[in-house]
């Protein structure tokens, strides 16, 4: 991953001015400030394209609580992977690790919030579902009996770049998109509507390239091969 100085500069010396050192990043001005701002803002229109790439996916974890069914979500998520989540295993409790089956809200409602209401603490157990609550977090059932962990998979958005060292979520391989987009930022300031024009197309065929490597559907591969019973009649025919 490149750093928030290598972008800056990267971007710099596409225009032609005078690039920074690390001591002089923080006390940026002029050019040099607005430089930084534009590359900002091009990762964020970018991640703003698209809300799972993969770049961005993470793995959290929630320990749960005796009795408590809904948590809330990491500050910076911004989608959930549902088919991920997974009870893992802890030898103090001996407990199975499998898959949490995602549920809608409204069967959680129907079906599973009455046992939780009448079960009391003795239908405390291991729990085998999680739902999306009404609130934007998540919920799983029945209550655990014990403070498990939950693991899960979640895409994140990144607070913006700060420091020199930061380095930048976008991989590197796709640095000349980021800095095409700044490009666009800092020609618009120029008032240069042709040349912001012209790199506002590159960096939307930039993106169109990324999504088209990243994003398109992996390949898939079931056995369809059908597996026929051995049936054994009398004396074995």
């Amino acid at each position: 991953m490149s750093t928030y100085i290598t972008l800056t500069n990267g971007l710099l010396r596409r225009m032609g001015e005078v690039v920074m050192d690390v001591t002089e990043f923080d006390g940026a001005r002029n050019v040099q400030a607005l430089a930084k701002q534009a590359i900002n803002s091009s990762v964020r229109e970018l991640l703003h394209t698209a809300a799972e790439w993969p770049f961005t996916l993470t793995t959290g974890t929630q320990v749960l609580t005796v009795g408590l069914g809904q948590y809330d979500f990491p500050t910076l998520q911004s989608s959930v992977d549902w088919q991920s989540f997974y009870l893992k295993y802890n030898s103090t409790y001996n407990n199975q690790p499998k898959k949490l089956y995602p549920l809608s809200y409204s069967d959680y409602i129907e079906v599973w919030r009455p046992v939780e209401d009448t079960g009391g603490t003795g239908g405390y157990t291991a729990p085998n579902y999680v739902y999306l609550t009404q609130t934007d977090s998540f919920g799983i059932t029945p209550l655990p009996d014990n403070p498990y962990t939950i693991e899960y998979k979640y895409w994140v958005y990144p607070a913006e770049l700060t420091n020199s060292t930061d380095e930048c979520i976008v991989p590197s391989r796709f640095d000349n998109v980021v800095i095409d987009g700044a490009m666009f930022y800092m020609l618009m300031f120029r008032s240069n509507e042709q040349g912001a024009n012209i790199y506002k197309d590159k960096f939307d065929q930039g993106i169109k390239y990324m999504r088209r490597l990243l994003l398109d559907d992996s390949l898939y591969m079931s056995s369809t091969m059908i597996v026929s019973r051995t049936r054994s009649g009398v004396n074995g025919r």
